[in-house]
């Protein structure tokens, strides 16, 4: 049965939290696009992008035949809020974006399609076919329910022929102002050559560089760019071809166009003087860099082919050609521990970085990294809001969650401290006064939104040790035993033992242990319960550490409540998992010294010690 659509609404949620960025709204192509797609084939189109202007939807004058709402995943809880409220109303709804596109069946929890992948053609196929009452059940990029069931189409070929797409209306934003007032986003390019541990973007548009000519590119510019003080080229890397590059900016300065805008780019881009000089003299007014880290270890475990001093090289040669750099980097990695990101602060006060964003590595969905840390078990929230790049959501290898996400904080208020504003001040450079002090509004205005994470954090950090502390009897404890056999049953290596023992050491903490276990008809629970019951005449308590992250120790143990009789109240079980060995060493630190920076020191104090790799 056909249902006539006349009216359409794109909806672009609103971030659930300002950034330092905020105070320049630059529209996601995606809406825009696709609504000026459905407009040229006749349908009645509006697009509201809430960081500009956010109506009352109950009464909000256009009365959408259908909505569509695309969303990245710090947005999902929004859109799928506002799906919710027009299937309410009997409106149907299609999702799309990044985290639809790879969780599609959560989507369809909240909406009737979901559009996969590049919707420019898939979305309007959709429209008309919905509107002809015809089967869209085989369109490809589509998922839906049938029968209950989550069913998900093929994807189609990416879109070659980027020029045949037309130039985005962004007069069709709800509120929008043509007369400077905004930025507007350029897409020369879709698709990436490299291959990022951490984005979306080679699953989303393929590992292939497509590309729009320059002469397309130059009459988007002149119908977009007249409307807007600001164009940001919003290509996942402007520069990945240089000469392409160099053109576009040579076409520029030719027609005398009088813009300024900025992109992102790879650090190599800096090694090419010419690209640099053109791009200074086309308008660029800063670049969005990628920075990520100052760890050869984390950039190799990135899948970055950058080194520091190819980084700090990026940043004085685009200051060299009246550029500014905006870096971002990435914490949180296994290779990363709390004086990477300290050090990081003091390299970018030497490099000079004009701005940054210090930002926690995210598992988002579609991200290699996303997967590992499923199959790991290593995400701790799925507060989709708290999936914008600020908030610690998995189990990080080297720190604890609650350390990640304070000394990230602690970071970004060294870098936006009131000495860097006065430099600028003096500088008399306005556009960044303006920014860090805005920056640091920001800080304060969200200590308690980032307060109450951080809190949430510790809590849970400290509520593991009140567990542990639970376990130990009152007073102080000087002495702790260590059952032989437990090495054996939990298969422990030679290197995480070594460590353990002589990180207890250094707490003061006395280890008292049997010789080792030999061989015994009896079986191996039978062999520990009987060297618990020595071992509590000797300590005051038994440390039962068991290695989870090789063998099944938890399974060969299922007898632990018997063992926990024969301990008679002294018995301390702590798993310990190659992934998050450093916050188990930590949780048990607590038991016994209160000063987690102490404890830290110790920590690596005693891993450069030992030598081990964990």
């Amino acid at each position: 049965m056909a249902r006539p659509i006349k009216k359409v609404l794109f909806i672009e949620p609103r971030s659930p939290r300002p950034h330092i960025f905020s105070r320049v709204v630059i529209p996601r192509l995606g809406c825009v696009l696709l609504g000026t797609i459905l407009e040229q084939q006749g349908f009645e189109v509006r697009v509201v992008v809430e960081e500009i202007s956010q109506p009352d939807y109950r009464t909000m004058d256009f009365k959408p035949d259908l909505v569509g709402i695309s969303s990245i995943s710090s947005t999902a809880p929004r859109a799928y809020q506002l799906a919710d409220f027009y299937r309410q109303q009997g409106v149907p709804v299609v999702l799309g974006g990044a985290h639809s596109s790879f969780l599609p069946e959560e989507g369809l929890e909240h909406a009737d399609f979901v559009i996969c992948g590049e919707g420019d053609e898939a979305l309007p196929e959709l429209v008309a076919t919905l509107s002809k009452g015809g089967d869209w059940r085989e369109i490809r990029n589509l998922a839906f329910k049938e029968g209950g069931e989550v069913r998900k189409n093929p994807w189609r070929p990416f879109v070659e022929n980027l020029d045949s797409l037309p130039i985005p209306n962004y007069r069709l934003i709800h509120g929008w102002k043509g007369n400077g007032a905004h930025c507007v986003s350029i897409a020369t390019s879709r698709g990436c050559p490299f291959n990022c541990r951490f984005c979306s973007v080679i699953l989303l548009f393929g590992r292939k560089y497509r590309v729009n000519s320059v002469d397309r590119v130059m009459e988007e510019i002149r119908v977009n760019g007249s409307q807007a003080h600001h164009i940001f080229f919003c290509d996942d890397n402007f520069t990945a071809n240089r000469e392409r590059t160099k053109e576009l900016c040579t076409r520029i300065l030719k027609e005398n166009l009088k813009i300024e805008w900025s992109a992102q780019v790879r650090v190599e881009a800096a090694k090419d003087a010419e690209l640099m000089e053109l791009m200074a003299r086309a308008g660029c007014f800063i670049v969005f860099v990628g920075l990520e880290s100052i760890n050869p270890a984390t950039l190799e475990a990135y899948n970055k082919s950058q080194t520091v001093e190819s980084i700090k090289d990026c940043v004085v040669n685009f200051h060299k050609y009246g550029i500014r750099v905006h870096g971002m980097f990435v914490f949180g990695a296994d290779e990363d521990h709390y004086q990477v990101i300290r050090d990081t602060v003091k390299f970018c006060r030497q490099v000079d970085l004009d701005s940054l964003q210090y930002l926690i590595l995210t598992p988002v969905p579609g991200t290699p990294f996303y997967q590992e840390m499923e199959e790991q078990n290593r995400i701790i929230c799925k507060d989709w809001s708290q999936y914008d790049g600020h908030h610690a959501v998995f189990q990080p290898k080297q720190f604890t969650p609650y350390e990640l996400q304070y000394e990230t904080i602690r970071a970004m208020k060294k870098f936006y401290s009131w000495p860097s504003v006065l430099k600028r001040l003096l500088a008399r450079d306005w556009f960044y006064v303006k920014l860090k002090i805005y920056a640091r509004f920001l800080m304060w205005q969200a200590r308690w939104d980032k307060s109450n994470y951080v809190e949430q954090l510790r809590k849970q950090l400290f509520a593991k040790v009140r567990q542990l502390r639970e376990c130990l009897p009152g007073g102080r404890v000087l002495k702790v035993g260590i059952p032989a056999e437990v090495w054996r049953l939990s298969t422990w290596e030679n290197k995480p033992r070594e460590f353990l023992l002589r990180f207890l050491e250094r707490l003061g903490v006395e280890i008292v242990q049997e010789s080792e276990p030999e061989a015994s008809a009896h079986s191996p629970v039978s062999a520990l319960r009987a060297e618990i019951a020595r071992l509590k005449e000797k300590a005051d308590v038994i440390l039962l550490p068991l290695w989870a992250g090789l063998g099944d120790a938890c399974q060969r143990l299922k007898e632990l409540p018997e063992l926990t009789q024969e301990a008679a109240g002294k018995l301390l079980p702590l798993e310990f998992r190659r992934d998050s060995f450093y916050t188990a060493c930590i949780q048990l630190g607590l038991c016994f010294q209160r000063r987690l920076s102490r404890l830290r020191r110790i920590y690596f104090q005693t891993m450069a010690e030992v030598g081990a790799q964990i």
